[in-house]
């Protein structure tokens, strides 16, 4: 399966939720958004697609099982990518800031600077997500 963008991404960030540490199996998943209509995703006969929650729609690769992109109805215009799914060939890419930090593995510690950002929204500036480092 492969991605191609015919814009830049219009953000990238980290995110610490539980949902996005189990689809990843890692301490956190790094998404980068696109624009709808600038991302072709190639051939629609080899995705499958689940609904993991009432507004997101995962849509997995049918032959490797790997993650291509969800889409949020909540966010219509926009499909989330994790960053490991375009591969070598992609954009320089820039996180900007970590989301549901306060839901973070307690394994794992932030290492840079970058924004914060928690509480049960997981976009809310909190004070134990400032001191989460």
């Amino acid at each position: 399966m492969s991605l191609q963008a015919d814009a830049p991404p219009t953000s990238v960030v980290h995110c610490h939720c539980g949902q996005c540490r189990r689809l990843s199996g890692a301490a956190f998943t790094t998404w980068v958004s696109f624009p709808r209509a600038a991302l072709a995703t190639g051939s629609h006969e080899a995705l499958s697609a689940f609904r993991a929650t009432p507004n997101v729609r995962r849509h997995f690769c049918r032959i490797c099982g790997c993650h291509v992109f969800s889409e949020d109805a909540r966010l219509p215009t926009i499909l989330g990518v994790p960053a490991g799914a375009l591969g070598d060939g992609s954009p320089e890419l820039r996180p900007s800031a970590h989301y549901f930090v306060d839901h973070r593995a307690a394994w794992h510690a932030l290492g840079d600077e970058l924004p914060r950002f928690g509480g049960e929204s997981g976009v809310e500036p909190s004070a134990a997500s400032r001191n989460s480092r």
